[in-house]
């Protein structure tokens, strides 16, 4: 989200483009800012669908130009290149998948009605639509499914596939069939043969108790799929991951994914904060050895956040965060191969850097700007770019439901969290 003293010099900017292109042309920081003029029209019906108007699309791309190179985190190099203007990757990606969270599917039920009139008929709410669930999830179902078939390896679902926890007062059983309905349904898409991790959050927590077992019992229906030690893709560089724990490593040549249980240990949602128990942090102490040791880079997923975004305000500190954060981060200060870590939980793009490693949070798949995010792992960099489900009416809706203001703007992020180019090589121990 461009800041309100950048705002007021993009506006001038933009009223006398042939004098300001003319200074920028002297900078070469800010060159491909005229270019970017040019070629705001074309991108207008795209900020259309996504809600925002001509106006905020010349802001948007033009902030994009400033806020490359800005971020420098620890020995890394992050910086944005716009669209228009980056090169081509060298070569295909060494490894390609697919993040997306909060899908927070809902059947149809007299339940749902009336948490949706509760929601209504409240002075403040959110833009989450949980009644146009049955619409919205099988079309980035069918998104993802073109992405498989483009030759993607696997997916993330990073937490919250339904409605459960304490604050949607769903009742059990129905619970426990959205979970089943959800996998059907995943499956009869996506079939069984792609794999699809599935993380969970603090809405995939019995809303009567009892943690994640229900949510454990529909997701790792097919066990051999993505609940034991076997990987279906990539191969097994973890031998110790059985059908009793949900987090697990993923390897692919130089990389290493880890994907982590932010509701270990947490038996009931009060509040909406994770925790990663003692037992999980020795395992990923031994998983970071591991990969240094093999000369990895390593990427980790997780639903709750383990770093402060930009902005204030907008995330609650005892409820957005893992609890025992400072922990977790302390570990992960050790080592400088961890690169990237991804979280869904706050239904926004944004990103912030800690240490040297890069934090990531994507929108919800729900909610405005219903996105989800693709990760392209190259030899020295890694790419992120978020694409919007195909659901225009529905992504209005909710962009509309939400009167808070400002608020859209930071669920949508700015360019730098929507799309972000990541050196890995740069000053780094060692190059893959």
């Amino acid at each position: 989200r461009p800041r309100a003293d950048l705002l007021a010099p993009m506006d001038t900017m933009a009223r006398a483009r042939p004098y300001r292109c003319g200074l920028l042309l002297l900078a070469s920081f800010l060159g491909p800012a005229c270019l970017l003029h040019q070629q705001a029209d074309r991108h207008a019906a795209d900020d259309a669908a996504h809600g925002q108007s001509q106006e905020w699309s010349v802001r948007r791309r033009l902030h994009k130009v400033k806020s490359r190179r800005r971020l420098r985190p620890g020995s890394h190099l992050i910086h944005l290149r716009p669209r228009e203007l980056s090169s081509p990757a060298d070569g295909p990606p060494l490894l390609r998948f697919a993040v997306y969270s909060d899908t927070h599917y809902w059947v149809r039920s007299s339940t749902r009605s009336a948490w949706m009139r509760r929601v209504a008929a409240a002075p403040v709410r959110d833009g989450l639509v949980v009644d146009a669930a049955e619409e919205v999830l099988p079309l980035l179902l069918r998104q993802l499914s073109a992405f498989a078939a483009s030759g993607a390896d696997f997916a993330v679902h990073a937490g919250d596939a339904v409605c459960g926890g304490s604050s949607f007062q769903q009742e059990g059983g129905e619970f426990e069939t959205t979970l089943r309905l959800y996998r059907s349904l995943e499956a009869s898409v996506l079939g069984t043969s792609w794999p699809v991790y599935h993380l969970p959050g603090n809405h995939d927590i019995h809303p009567s108790g009892g943690g994640t077992r229900a949510w454990r019992k529909a997701m790792c229906a097919n066990a051999s799929r993505e609940c034991d030690a076997a990987q279906p893709w990539g191969h097994a560089c973890d031998a110790t991951v059985h059908a009793r724990t949900i987090y697990r490593a993923v390897c692919a040549r130089a990389w290493r994914v880890l994907l982590l249980d932010a509701t270990d240990g947490i038996d009931s949602d009060s509040d909406g904060r994770g925790h990663i128990g003692a037992t999980q942090l020795g395992w990923l102490r031994a998983q970071l050895d591991a990969s240094a040791a093999a000369r990895q880079s390593v990427i980790l997923v997780m639903h709750q956040l383990l770093v402060q975004p930009p902005g204030d305000g907008w995330v609650d500190p005892t409820q957005d965060f893992i609890d025992n954060r400072e922990e977790v981060l302390a570990l992960l200060a050790r080592y400088d191969h961890v690169r990237l870590s991804l979280h869904g939980h706050v239904h926004a793009n944004s990103i912030a850097t800690r240490g040297g490693v890069v934090f990531v949070t994507t929108a919800s798949a729900a909610e405005y700007p219903m996105h989800w995010r693709e990760v392209s792992v190259y030899e020295c960099e890694v790419r992120l770019t978020t694409h919007a489900v195909d659901a225009p009416l529905q992504r209005v809706r909710s962009r509309d439901a939400d009167p808070r203001l400002g608020r859209n703007d930071i669920k949508l992020g700015p360019s730098l969290a929507n799309y972000v180019v990541i050196n890995t090589c740069a000053n780094s121990r060692h190059r893959h």
